[in-house]
């Protein structure tokens, strides 16, 4: 599977997002996905993960989702938010909702795979850094399988990093990045301008002898792990999203 960012806000006594702060979160997050380009996914912050009520459908065809997605746009035209529209289906038992989205314990969550894509993860930390603005009483967390977020997890709360220091030996490492107020990689945008859209089909593969399946197996560069960077997990010049964040902060756990 492609190098992906995950984020969530997690379900906890101190996080909360109104409906009001979501359809905001949800109008930001259509226009970064219709603004820039997105070479192997798009941002896919949900509330809900969505199952169709087989019980209620005679066949699972297309069918089945044209009826939802038909029903649905049919509230949204008559003034539905997209939760309340979300739950008027399930009332009306089209489909069945799991809270939170992709993850358990979760008001929200989601992931986008950026492969080797580093102006799409810059986008995605981007857009999330955003969101905790809009919902500034909630923690919106973030990790990322590949090098754009140095430490690869954080959390976002009204504008500012946290990074967790789990390890001991781990914790001059982060306080230096603290220190310097560099959690995010510098990002070139154009070196992505023609980069090819991600695929995850290795092409006569079955034709390949045992060698030969085990060296591609081995190579991750081609699920966009590898670094792309000028030096040092650094572009010499672009976007540097260290310089959007109100502040940077170490925490423990």
């Amino acid at each position: 599977m492609a190098r992906r960012i995950e984020y969530r806000v997690q379900d906890r006594t101190w996080n909360s997002i109104s409906d009001q702060e979501w359809a905001q979160i949800k109008r930001l997050e259509h226009w970064y996905n219709s603004e820039f380009e997105w070479r192997t996914g798009r941002l896919a912050f949900k509330m809900f993960a969505i199952f169709p009520n087989w019980e209620k459908f005679v066949d699972s065809g297309d069918s089945t989702w044209e009826e939802i997605h038909g029903r649905y746009r049919q509230l949204r035209s008559m003034g539905h938010s997209e939760n309340a529209a979300l739950v008027e289906l399930e009332r009306e038992g089209l489909v069945v909702l799991k809270k939170g989205g992709y993850k358990e314990n979760c008001i929200a969550s989601g992931f986008t795979r950026v492969a080797g894509n580093e102006f799409n993860a810059y986008l995605v930390c981007e857009f999330l850094l955003k969101c905790s603005f809009i919902a500034n009483h909630a923690e919106f967390e973030a990790s990322d399988e590949g090098d754009f977020i140095k430490c690869k997890h954080i959390t976002l709360r009204n504008g500012v990093v946290q990074v967790h220091v789990r390890r001991v030996q781990d914790s001059i490492r982060v306080q230096r990045m603290v220190e310097e107020r560099h959690i995010f990689s510098v990002v070139d945008s154009t070196k992505y301008d023609k980069l090819p859209a991600f695929k995850n089909v290795v092409h006569w593969f079955n034709e390949m002898d045992k060698e030969e399946r085990r060296k591609v197996l081995e190579d991750w560069n081609w699920l966009g792990f590898a670094s792309s960077y000028d030096s040092d997990g650094d572009d010499r010049q672009g976007y540097d999203l260290n310089k959007k964040v109100l502040g940077i902060e170490a925490v423990g756990g």
